[in-house]
């Protein structure tokens, strides 16, 4: 091998090593976080969105949450349990095709529905061990007339560090439970097929409320 190969080569196993490192440090800072910061940051991204929200319109806003919910939440976990027994009878293609229609929905859900500031504040109120290694993170979001909404994430170690695979509202119901019992109803009556489009109709419709 020629001198400048051989330093070709070196030069690209040391970038290697960088990129390498860099990957590891980062992986390591988010199994490192606490699930209460995880929800933390999430709050805090939701409200400078509200804050923002006039400014921003409906796109500004899902380009700016999308990131911090793909992190926050485990949501190929999530579109998996919503489609209960029928997951394991899809294709990859059709599995992957649902988790992407699922992630836009969550993201344009969100989008719809902080679209406005009026002096709202989120609390974390605690972190409590859950069943199977998993964690609660109770919030609350206080509006400005001082009324509370109470919030809990289900939380799960994932590569990525923690993640939601939950949220329990008010008194305590079950958004993947919901979500689980109206997929499942749909892939049984009417197919894949009819769930796909139903999603992509909600999310469209989602899109044009602003």
């Amino acid at each position: 091998m020629s001198f400048s190969n051989r330093m070709g080569a070196l030069r690209l196993i040391s970038m290697v090593i960088v990129l390498t490192v860099i990957a590891l440090g980062e992986n390591s800072r988010a199994l490192a976080q606490e699930p209460r910061d995880v929800i933390g940051a999430f709050n805090g991204s939701l409200l400078e969105t509200m804050k923002e929200a006039k400014t921003l319109g409906y796109k500004g806003r899902y380009e700016k949450l999308a990131p911090t919910i793909r992190n926050t939440f485990d949501l190929r976990f999530m579109a998996r349990y919503s489609a209960g027994s029928h997951w394991r009878t899809m294709t990859e293609a059709q599995q992957d095709k649902l988790v992407d229609a699922f992630t836009r929905i969550t993201i344009a859900t969100y989008a719809s529905r902080f679209n406005g500031y009026s002096g709202e504040r989120f609390h974390i109120l605690s972190q409590e061990d859950a069943r199977r290694g998993t964690k609660v993170v109770r919030t609350e979001l206080e509006k400005k007339d001082g009324e509370r909404i109470k919030l809990a994430y289900l939380m799960r170690q994932t590569k990525d560090g923690w993640q939601a695979i939950d949220i329990f509202v008010k008194s305590g119901i079950s958004e993947l439970a919901t979500k689980r019992s109206e997929y499942s109803a749909t892939l049984k009556r009417k197919g894949y097929a009819a769930l796909i489009a139903i999603l992509e109709d909600k999310i469209a419709g989602l899109r044009d409320k602003g």
